[in-house]
């Protein structure tokens, strides 16, 4: 069951179902066409700051799934690009507060490319030897020492995880990484017996930890792609993990949802939105109102705003966190 998990998430919908006529017409990558990304030219990064040292702090953000059709994202097409900023600000936007953004285009998979069975694997690989281009280009040439933090969502987050527990321990950056958001995807016990050097993060000061939920309706545990065997947990409303069952944390707790329009602008706050419990290995939320949320194919998933229904919570967090490092 687990492996077949890992072969579907490419349903991970990340963006509103109405955007699917805007992100739908990048090309189709070849499975040939799997020459290196060069992350030396700036046309390859989806974000650079126009100010490095607006912030003591960076964060490494790969971006969820936009392209919807077959086989890898064309990343020099200017329409993926323009649709690749969406989540920028919808879900990038809450570090940009603490941290100077750095984000990579990458040759994603396509929703439809999940369906590609033959060459699913070799799709997957080029997106993560990208995201390691990349990732190890910025330690190289941009961190310049700094501490920093790594986050996704969906696809982005699959990817990130997949990756890590590979490398890291390896970089050499390791003491400078404030926190790892895996947010949208899982990190399971498998991940972290297969890299120690991972552990989730305890409490809303812990440091050089990795946090990571799934938000959805009680019920529809074994329904969502995202949530794998094993998965640990992390409420963004207390910021414990468990791999257990925990308490409701009211909606009293929760600071402020944050919902964007389709393009990305216009954000909405909404305070006490949602409880958070963590619970068969997933979050469960009980949103106010259900209809602010953003279109998902399965009822009761909700996916696509893990980050705007803590928005404001994970962006106290960041700044809690960077506090803590440099205390």
């Amino acid at each position: 069951m687990k492996l077949l998990k890992k072969k579907m998430y490419i349903v991970l919908l990340s963006i509103p179902l109405v955007m699917l006529s805007l992100v739908g017409c990048g090309e189709k990558v070849s499975q040939n066409e799997m020459n290196q990304v060069d992350y030396a030219k700036e046309s390859n990064w989806l974000a650079l700051p126009e100010d490095a040292n607006a912030h003591d702090v960076d964060v490494f953000y790969v971006y969820p799934t936009i392209y919807q059709g077959d086989g890898l994202q064309d990343i020099s097409d200017p329409e993926q690009v323009e649709a690749s900023q969406v989540p920028l600000r919808t879900q990038a936007s809450v570090f940009a507060d603490s941290a100077n953004i750095y984000a990579p285009m990458y040759r994603q998979v396509g929703k439809d490319g999940f369906n590609n069975t033959e060459n699913l694997d070799s799709f997957l690989q080029v997106a993560e030897e990208d995201v390691k281009d990349a990732f190890l280009y910025y330690l190289e040439n941009y961190n310049n020492g700094k501490p920093f933090i790594i986050a996704g969502h969906s696809q982005g987050s699959s990817t990130l995880i997949s990756l890590l527990t590979k490398i890291w321990g390896t970089t050499g950056a390791e003491d400078r990484m404030i926190a790892t958001y895996i947010i949208g995807f899982s990190v399971t016990e498998s991940d972290i017996e297969a890299n120690p050097k991972i552990r989730m993060c305890e409490n809303p000061t812990d440091i050089g930890c990795f946090i990571s939920y799934n938000s959805l309706k009680d019920g529809r545990q074994s329904e969502s792609v995202q949530i794998l065997e094993g998965a640990i947990v992390t409420n963004p409303l207390s910021w414990e993990s468990s791999r257990e069952d925990g308490i409701v944390v009211p909606a009293s707790e929760n600071k402020g949802s944050v919902f964007f329009s389709e393009e990305g602008y216009s954000p909405t706050l909404y305070k006490n939105f949602t409880s958070a419990q963590i619970k068969d290995h997933g979050l469960v939320c009980e949103p106010a109102d259900l209809s602010i949320l953003s279109s998902y194919p399965i009822e009761g998933i909700y996916h696509p705003d893990d980050y705007s229904l803590f928005y404001e919570n994970i962006k106290e967090n960041i700044a809690v966190r960077i506090n803590a490092y440099f205390n």
